[in-house]
């Protein structure tokens, strides 16, 4: 066997003098220059077509998967980091173009993505960060289960013969969202409530065997209304055990107010109930990332009602009768069940 008659002890010890020679050799130094020159060229070349070829291509392929118009003000793209900036991403709103000075559904000034050479390897993207800056979005309530996003709900449905498919893989690390902000308007009743300060940190979201360096803590802040809300993250750095923890305490949570927005598809509706939470969420890579949510979650005063029928009320006294008088055979119809309070 020729491999074995190979000295490689002595090929080991002579490899670093053929290098010196190999890099003194003008042969050798003209094929590094043109395949730096190469390099450089193509980088070159990414730098300044890929934004224009990018931003052209997600605002056409977008705004036909949504039937909504889709639009980036400007693409960074970096060939050597492979860093992707997009910049002032808008979504109209549905009927924009007869209503120019309406705002859009969804506005986002900054989406900047970390990607990384794995991707290529294994087929699926795989990004080391993902940062989206002051997310704006507008979301209305019409009644009767209806939404403002009905049509775009509508285009991405599945449909039911399809077969289904194994869901696609990805691995994306350090994923924050700062300044996020959104208004849902309830036309039914006149009311907007109004979302402000979010703030999101997720160390990973992944279904790859895939480690990267983790830079983010889990964290959640928001303020509903009003009303601030904030997480507490707790452990150790993942650079020494690969593990942190994620605390979320909700106490007398009252859901009354947010009850008119039940799907009225559902074949029970909800008629009042106040929510308590202790959850945990760790975020762990031992060997591969994981997620664990433990914790309690409790409801008090919760009342249910069968879908389609009405709440008995107390009956109306017919004109001309007294307490505990009869009504004719035309008044003698059974109320509806009442709600079960649980």
């Amino acid at each position: 066997n020729k491999w074995r008659d190979i000295d490689w002890r002595n090929t080991a010890k002579t490899l670093p003098t053929r290098a010196a020679d190999m890099a003194r050799s003008p042969l050798w130094r003209r094929r590094a220059a043109w395949a730096l020159g190469v390099l450089l060229v193509l980088w070159a070349l990414a730098y300044a077509a890929v934004p224009v070829i990018l931003k052209s291509q997600l605002e056409k392929i977008a705004s036909e998967k949504l039937g909504r118009q889709v639009t980036v003000g400007a693409v960074d793209f970096k060939p050597w980091s492979l860093e992707l900036t997009l910049h002032d991403l808008a979504i109209a709103r549905a009927g924009s173009a007869d209503t120019p000075q309406a705002g859009p559904q969804l506005a986002i000034k900054r989406i900047y993505i970390d990607a990384e050479l794995e991707s290529l390897l294994r087929l699926a993207p795989v990004a080391d960060a993902v940062q989206v800056d002051e997310p704006v979005a507008f979301l209305a309530y019409k009644g009767a289960g209806r939404y403002d996003i009905d049509d775009i709900l509508d285009r991405l449905k599945t449909p039911a013969d399809q077969p289904a498919t194994d869901p696609p893989r990805f691995a994306v690390y350090n994923i924050v969202v700062s300044g996020g902000r959104m208004d849902f308007s309830d036309q039914s009743v006149g009311r907007t409530h109004e979302l402000r300060d979010l703030s999101l940190s997720v160390p990973f979201l992944s279904n790859l065997k895939s480690q990267r360096e983790i830079k983010t803590s889990p964290h959640l802040a928001f303020k509903l209304n009003g009303s601030s809300f904030d997480t507490a993250a707790e452990g150790t750095p993942f650079a020494q055990t690969h593990k942190t923890d994620a605390t979320l305490s909700l106490r007398g949570f009252d859901l009354s107010p947010y009850l008119p927005y039940w799907p009225a598809t559902l074949p029970y509706k909800l008629q009042g109930a106040v929510l308590h939470a202790d959850a945990k969420v760790a975020f762990e890579q031992t060997p591969a990332t994981v997620v664990r949510i433990s914790g309690t979650v409790t409801a008090e005063k919760v009342r249910v009602q069968a879908a389609g029928r009405v709440q008995a009320a107390a009956p109306a006294q017919a004109p001309g009768l007294k307490p505990g008088g009869k009504r004719g055979a035309a008044g003698n119809e059974a109320p509806p069940a009442p709600p079960t309070d649980m």
